[in-house]
């Protein structure tokens, strides 16, 4: 297995960029509509209690994975089983987040280059990072979050320029009360994007300095929702709440209408970037999830012997998950409502259940980590 390590910077890096992925640029809880952004930060408090519960697994082992500690909490066969589940789950994840960006890609700047095409170029460097080790791909995510940062700052003031927003598109606030913003939140923006966090419980081993990785991954949570809020806010202060409903990329369409004093148009390549950027990031870290996770269970020392085989299964998934874009966005729906909470919520509180009663019963004594300083 891999020994190479990341520092808790790269981590924060890697944490923000996954986060944003498409949460960015998709409409993200429809019941709430214009109260969405305050649904984005309740459902932040669910986020930060579920990477809580990964971060006391991941110290109560420190240098085992997911799938590591499940053969030590539940037993080696279930626990095998168990993990075995999450290599398709990560790879499933990673060829919806693959599919989106190549139908906004298709869809709004490459109408004539077959999804195929775009999505093998993806996953292409995806795959060349991942080939490069963990190192070399964090140190990557310290370099394109402040790009990610910079394209944000930029696109805001085009917008705010353009004199597009209007905060009355956020009136009322809690028009029908708190029923619906808490259904956005609980399980919809709960699930996507902070349940996907999920799979940094593979990467957590790979931390320098293990003891900051709990405060580390919270802030990042915490900017990365604070973020999404104001963009989502923003998206929804222009388009209006009807508008921001109906569009597929929301955020696409905001920036489309960015017109300062008929120069300065056609500020799509913004939304683009961004969506390749964050996109880029968080089908690397579910592939990487995916990696971690079979090389532990099949005894592969090197994992750059499965990198390839992943990318190719992600790549072929992607292009089979859904007829169009209806259907995907329907599967989307059951991800969110079935798949997500099994897997992110369901199975680990099981784990940490199993693990606690084991503890109070003297069956196993918790070995906390000491900082690597090297």
């Amino acid at each position: 297995m891999e020994k190479t390590r990341i520092s808790p910077k790269q981590l924060f890096a890697l944490i923000m960029l996954f986060e944003f992925g498409t949460a960015l640029v998709v409409p993200i809880g429809l019941a709430g509509r214009q109260d969405v952004w305050l649904s984005i930060l309740l459902a932040l408090i669910g986020g930060i209690g579920l990477f809580l519960a990964y971060d006391y697994l991941f110290r109560q082992y420190p240098d085992l994975p997911l799938s590591g500690y499940a053969r030590q909490i539940v037993g080696k066969p279930v626990g095998w089983l168990l993990s075995l589940l999450y290599v398709p789950f990560f790879i499933y994840l990673a060829a919806r987040d693959l599919r989106d960006a190549g139908d906004l890609l298709a869809t709004s700047v490459f109408h004539r280059t077959p999804l195929f095409v775009i999505s093998a170029l993806m996953i292409v460097a995806v795959v060349y990072v991942l080939h490069k080790g963990i190192e070399v791909f964090a140190r990557t995510g310290e370099i394109y979050l402040m790009v990610l940062i910079g394209l944000g700052v930029l696109g805001n003031i085009f917008v705010l320029f353009s004199g597009l927003i209007d905060l009355k598109n956020l009136h009322p606030l809690l028009a029908k009360g708190w029923r619906p913003v808490i259904k956005d939140a609980y399980p919809n923006i709960f699930m996507f994007p902070f349940g996907e966090m999920i799979c940094f419980t593979t990467m957590l081993p790979s931390l320098n300095k293990r003891r900051s990785g709990r405060k580390t991954g919270v802030i990042a949570l915490i900017c990365s929702a604070v973020i999404l809020s104001m963009t989502h806010a923003v998206e929804i202060a222009v388009l209006g709440s009807d508008m921001y409903g109906r569009a597929a990329f929301p955020l696409l369409t905001t920036i489309s209408k960015v017109n300062i004093g008929d120069f300065l148009q056609r500020m799509d390549v913004i939304v683009i970037l961004t969506l390749i950027i964050g996109n880029f990031f968080k089908i690397a870290v579910f592939c990487y999830a995916a990696l971690i996770v079979a090389c532990d269970l099949f005894k592969v020392n090197e994992q750059q012997k499965l990198v390839l085989p992943v990318g190719i299964v992600v790549l072929l998934t992607s292009m089979m998950i859904a007829g169009g874009w209806s259907q995907h966005i329907e599967e989307g729906r059951l991800t969110i409502k079935f798949l997500l909470p099994l897997f992110s919520v369901v199975i680990p509180a099981l784990l940490l259940a199993v693990h606690l009663i084991r503890k109070r019963f003297g069956v196993y004594r918790p070995n906390m980590p000491a900082d690597d300083k090297s």
